[in-house]
């Protein structure tokens, strides 16, 4: 009686066991690709995304620009955009990115103490479905953006985590870069002081009508 008992006992464990040995088969073959591991472009920490964009399921980095990369999370999809000519990247109509982003936020920025940048933060669509956030560091002519797409919970408190990011990281992206000594670009279109903020001007072009970032793709496509 007891050798059946210790028979069973055994057999019952290796039935066990081998239910183990394929849950953990199955893990290895999907459940790997329910998070992603960091860094992320080669620079973030899963604490520096984490708060933002939730458990990171994605990681997809493209050649365009100094540093163009998307980090996918379960709640938002987070953009990482750095350019050589922020005119291009980030100007809006016919406008540099400083006057662009000065019109959008309604403010001079943010002074970074030992440099020449400015910092610039905002948020879209407040108040509804489907608010983003966005932070950006413009230098010369040098740029680096990181900005929300699609978030569920983005608030200001997104905003600020994004703006802190930009400051953190933006001299190692942008370091060497020529056109952070360079001239931000021309102005195309200068409000004139005159007319109140928002109304038009003599040519009929509003004062306020920089139009925000796009939120989808690289910035300025």
């Amino acid at each position: 009686m007891y050798e059946y008992s210790s028979r069973c006992s055994q057999h019952g464990m290796r039935l066990v066991l081998a239910a183990v040995l394929a849950i953990s088969a199955c893990c290895a073959g999907a459940c790997s690709h329910d998070s992603v591991a960091g860094p992320y472009c080669g620079l973030f920490s899963e604490e520096d995304v984490d708060p933002i964009v939730g458990r990171v399921e994605d990681v997809k980095e493209r050649a365009h620009g100094l540093l163009n990369c998307d980090i996918r999370g379960e709640r938002a999809l987070l953009t990482v955009y750095a350019a050589e000519d922020s005119w291009t990247a980030f100007g809006r109509g016919g406008n540099n990115a400083f006057t662009t982003l000065e019109a959008i936020t309604g403010g001079d920025g943010r002074e970074i103490p030992g440099t020449d940048a400015r910092v610039f933060s905002h948020m879209s669509g407040g108040g509804t479905e489907d608010p983003n956030a966005y932070a950006y560091w413009l230098e010369g002519r040098a740029g680096f953006a990181m900005y929300t797409v699609i978030a569920e919970d983005a608030d200001e408190s997104t905003v600020a985590a994004l703006e802190e990011l930009v400051i953190k990281y933006a001299p190692q992206v942008l370091d060497g870069v020529a056109s952070r000594t360079a001239d931000p670009g021309p102005n195309r279109y200068i409000p004139d002081a005159s007319v109140p903020s928002g109304g038009p001007s003599a040519d009929g072009t509003a004062a306020s009508s920089a139009a925000e970032p796009t939120s989808a793709g690289s910035p300025g496509q």
